[in-house]
């Protein structure tokens, strides 16, 4: 009977695994529609001179005007503050489209009609006459006026102007492509364009044999291909070499940025993290796949192979390395392998789903292949399980197995179409996230020492949001058929493809560990001593710093300063000066209630100092009265200074201490308050933005500067100069203004900035480091009594002058920059924002 029960345990299992091979074999390619009017189609036509145009009869008739003029006052006055550069070129682009036909045609009743304005005038313009692209940078959205119908006689002409402002550089050209119309019937055959070129000079033609060539203007007349022109500003000389001096700032201090975050990073790792041969070979192993992550960002060819290894092979060796790592494996209750079963399930119908609406595989087939499957597979369970004698574990392996013969099915389709080349277009990109975030689940593991099921929540959340936001993951074509011409999101030039988003991650991940190591180290109030926290430390302040906000200046003025690396040095030098210097023997305490009684101590012996001074003071003045003697007055002398002799002469520590907190907790409380007096300079940088969570993370990264150098305070609190909070914060105050205002270095001596515009960049940055550095202090000072269990108003007393001259100047600093800030104008705003006004200009039409 038991071997009855396996044959047709195995049969059942043979029988799902055919279906679905079956169901494999008769899926059948997915047709792909053909392109619409509103849906750009690459170009086939190649840019070749002298080309002939098409002959044909038409009563239909069009001319194109592109006119290039500089644009004025208020063509630029809708332009955000700090877009513009003023020593660079803004220009004015119009385009006239101008349609001739009878009265009596359809298109001209058709166009009366104005349905569909703006949208369907733009796909009307773009699809019959042909898109007209215009390189540089983007100043506002280009705006296409109301259609203009005139009609004398017979013949009706239809007008189209369209208006563009671009930004260049005096040595930057215009490229003007002219692509060839898509729609179908074509509008018109043949077109004539002219281009009046005005403060601009041809530079090249493709495509076409000009019909006339003037100072100012050139004609050409086309049909159904494309035409490019390039233009050079007038004013503008080309150099025959460009001189370059033998020795590079810029490679210099970049090779010294790497060695220093290199010896940092190993010197935070320790020597004991090195001596266990699983980390050896993982160091090895990352070391091997680095560069084949690195080479096919530059050479095309071996992008392929790096999808294998960042997406394949990295997540297999870190798991394998957790798996050594850690002396368990994770633990799934019965409830999460259901629960994941589940989700494999939802996504696996909706492949099927896929597979149905498009036509992959016929209704009836694919129904009746995933039920055998389905059947089969559950009715294999059962009988591999029926000797248990469990009913419900009989139902929950039926279940799994159910779910898998699903899942199988749905794999196997997929796989067909990826073959086959028409899939849901972002399935490719789930399953790659998929694999990256097995990378951060074992290392959170590996960093925390444990398994967690919320990390693995998380790393899988966090997965989807480093391949893109969800109004990405859910556009237009992301989970139907692909559409043709969509454009992949930049970074500058890098373009932001699957590989090189996980290639970002991992450095975001990098940064994430690093900052779990110091979660690890600082359990103990003696991290505030460890060399691997203090070098792990200054790793995370130079990789804030590596990119600052003034960086984008280096290549408009003649200054040779490589911001890039200056800042990152300047960040390690500060840390190193905060934590570094002679410091008073200082008694932490390893309680609340030790603390406690180490700041009841120190006001005592405050309130011991302060009687000594007004003894002296008031001394003075009853001894001549003769209301004191002098025995009385050596009384009271001689009992203030035993009691201060009791208290010791030694400066006061009780407030340099981490008052009985360890240095992680005492660091992020820094980090918060840091943050949220940051949140003002919002107004002042500008709202981060991003297409994924670590572009967004890395547009942020001044929002974290200074609240880096925040958890730095807090975290190392003993080890900061100085014996009191606000004495510490002083000190911060200088290490984050000198490394906040080396980013501007180039900016503070370009030649071509005025002295206002100079000082308001200095005050604004200023400001904020003092604003968050002086409140810091100050929140400090009221923690550290607030846990002694004393009221803040023994150490700042709001009726003395001098205990309210901090706060006070903490206000006046924060009106100061208000000022500041609303008084910028568009050059301040420019230097402050960056680049922000005009990374983002790629995604304007």
């Amino acid at each position: 009977m038991g071997k009855l029960r396996m044959v047709v345990a195995f049969g059942l299992a043979a029988v799902s695994v055919a279906a679905i091979v079956w169901c494999a074999l008769a899926a059948r390619p997915v047709a792909v529609p053909a392109p619409t009017a509103d849906t750009p189609v690459p170009d086939p036509w190649e840019l070749t001179a002298g080309r002939t145009v098409p002959t044909g009869e038409s009563d239909r008739g069009a001319t194109t005007e592109v006119v290039i003029s500089r644009a004025t006052p208020s063509d630029l006055r809708g332009v955000p503050q700090g877009r513009l550069d003023e020593r660079q070129r803004q220009v004015k682009v119009t385009i006239v489209h101008q349609l001739r036909m009878d009265t009596s045609d359809d298109l001209a009743g058709t166009l009366r009609q104005g349905t569909g304005f703006p949208d369907g005038i733009r796909r009307f313009t773009d699809n019959g006459f042909g898109a007209i692209k215009v390189s540089g940078a983007a100043l506002l959205p280009t705006t296409r006026q109301a259609p203009v119908l005139t009609t004398s006689g017979k013949q009706t002409t239809a007008k189209f102007t369209v208006t563009l402002l671009r930004q260049y550089k005096p040595e930057q050209l215009m490229a003007l492509a002219f692509n060839a119309p898509i729609g179908r019937p074509l509008v018109v055959v043949r077109r004539t364009i002219g281009v009046v070129t005005g403060e601009w000079t041809v530079l090249q033609v493709k495509g076409v044999e000009p019909d006339k060539e003037e100072v100012e203007r050139l004609e050409f007349t086309v049909g159904p291909y494309p035409v490019a022109v390039t233009l050079a500003q007038d004013s503008y000389g080309f150099p025959d070499k460009q001189e370059q001096d033998d020795f590079s700032w810029a490679t210099a201090l970049g090779v010294l940025t790497a060695i220093a975050l290199a010896v940092f990073l190993l010197r935070s790792l320790g020597t004991a993290w090195w001596q266990r041969i699983p980390n050896r070979q993982l160091a090895v192993g990352l070391a091997l796949a680095a560069p084949t992550l690195a080479i096919p960002l530059i050479v095309k060819p071996f992008t392929p192979f790096a999808y294998v290894i960042l997406f394949g092979a990295v997540p297999a060796l870190v798991l394998w390395h957790a798996s050594r790592a850690l002396p368990t494996s994770p633990y799934w209750t019965q409830r999460e392998v259901l629960g994941a079963s589940a989700v494999g399930v939802l996504v696996a119908l909706g492949m099927l789903s896929w597979s149905f609406l498009h036509g992959q595989v016929p209704g009836p087939t694919l129904f009746a292949a995933g039920g055998v499957a389905v059947l089969a597979a559950a009715g294999s369970a059962v009988a591999f399980s029926a000797d248990l004698g469990v009913r419900a574990v009989d139902a929950r392996l039926s279940a799994l197995a159910a779910g898998a013969a699903i899942g199988l099915l749905a794999l196997a389709l997929w796989a067909r179409a990826l073959l086959n080349g028409v899939y849901p277009p972002d399935s490719v990109r789930l399953a790659l996230a998929a694999g990256w975030a097995l990378i951060p689940i074992a290392a959170i593991a590996v960093t925390t020492r444990t398994w967690s099921r919320a990390a693995i929540l998380v790393s899988v959340a966090t997965s989807l949001l480093v391949q893109g936001w969800p109004i990405e993951w859910l556009d237009a074509g992301s989970w139907s058929l692909p559409l043709p011409g969509q454009d992949v999101p930049k970074i500058g030039v890098v373009p932001l493809d699957p590989l090189m988003r996980g290639v970002l991650g991992l450095l975001l991940l990098g940064f994430v560990l690093l900052v779990l190591r110091l979660r690890r180290l600082g359990g103990a109030i003696a991290a505030v001593d460890h060399q691997r926290a203090r070098a792990t430390m200054i790793v995370c302040l130079m990789v804030l710093y590596l990119t600052p906000r003034g960086s984008f200046t280096l290549a408009d003025s003649n200054v040779p300063l490589p911001l890039l690396s200056i800042t990152s040095l300047v960040a390690w030098l500060a840390a190193l000066w905060l934590l570094s210097g002679a410091r008073p023997a200082i008694v932490e305490p390893a309680t609340s209630d030790e603390h406690r009684e180490l700041v009841r101590a120190a006001l005592h012996k405050r309130l011991l100092l302060i009687a000594e001074q007004e003894l002296y003071r008031l001394g003075r003045g009853k001894l001549g009265a003769g209301e004191l003697s002098m025995a009385e007055f050596d009384a009271r002398r001689h009992d203030l200074e035993r009691s201060l002799r009791e208290h010791g002469r030694s400066p006061e520590t009780a407030f340099a201490t981490a008052a009985g907190c360890t240095p992680w907790h005492n660091g992020v409380q820094a980090f918060v308050v840091s943050l949220l007096l940051s949140l003002p300079l919002l107004l002042v940088y500008g709202r981060p933005s991003g297409p994924d969570l670590t572009s967004f993370l890395f547009d942020a990264r001044y929002l974290l500067t200074l609240p880096a150098f925040g958890f730095l305070f807090g975290y190392f609190y003993p080890r900061i100069r100085g014996t009191q909070p606000m004495t510490k914060a002083l000190h911060l105050m200088a290490a984050a203004l000198l490394t906040e205002l080396s980013g501007y270095l180039s900016t503070l001596a370009a030649p071509d900035l005025g002295a206002l515009d100079k000082l308001q960049v200095v005050a604004i940055v200023v400001g904020g480091g003092a604003l968050v550095c002086i409140g810091l202090g100050l929140y400090w000072e009221w923690r550290v009594m607030h846990l002694a269990g004393e009221p803040w108003a023994r150490v700042r007393n709001v009726r003395s002058i001098r205990s309210l001259a901090t706060p006070l100047v903490a206000i006046v600093i924060a009106a100061g920059t208000t000022a500041a800030t609303s008084a910028a104008g568009q050059t301040v705003d420019r230097i402050l924002k960056g680049d922000q006004g005009t990374s983002s200009l790629s995604r304007l039409p």
